[in-house]
């Protein structure tokens, strides 16, 4: 049996949680013919994460103008907390789980990697 590369299984998860948000928005018949996604994402979390949620969240919109979402950046912490309790779909965090958080039933999907560099004035 061929090893899987982590990067395909991440992605197939990534997709896999996007999926599962998506069916838990909530259509009404007569909207739902046009366009089947329907409803509002609500997602919070990380301040390094929020442009690029942003411009996914347009992107996607673009696509299904019946599906509108709801970010807020309140940090990594906050992000975790909320998810783990349900207040959000999804929770944005700039760092790894920690086995408590997994234990809880959370899970990180890598999705980007960011920089950070120093910059110095005279």
């Amino acid at each position: 049996m061929q090893a899987i590369n982590r990067s395909k299984v991440l992605r197939i998860v990534l997709l896999f949680i996007l999926l599962i948000s998506l069916s838990a928005c909530v259509a009404t018949p007569a909207t739902q013919a046009s366009d089947p996604y329907q409803g509002t994402i609500t997602v919070s979390g990380a301040f390094a994460l929020y442009p690029m949620m942003q411009r996914w969240a347009e992107e996607f919109h673009n696509l299904h103008p019946g599906v509108q979402f709801d970010i807020s950046a309140g940090g990594a912490g906050e992000g975790m907390t909320d998810v783990l309790s349900g207040a959000v779909d999804i929770g944005m965090i700039s760092r790894d789980t920690t086995s408590d958080e997994v234990t809880k039933g959370a899970y990180g999907i890598a999705v980007t990697k960011d920089g950070v560099f120093p910059t110095i004035n005279e």
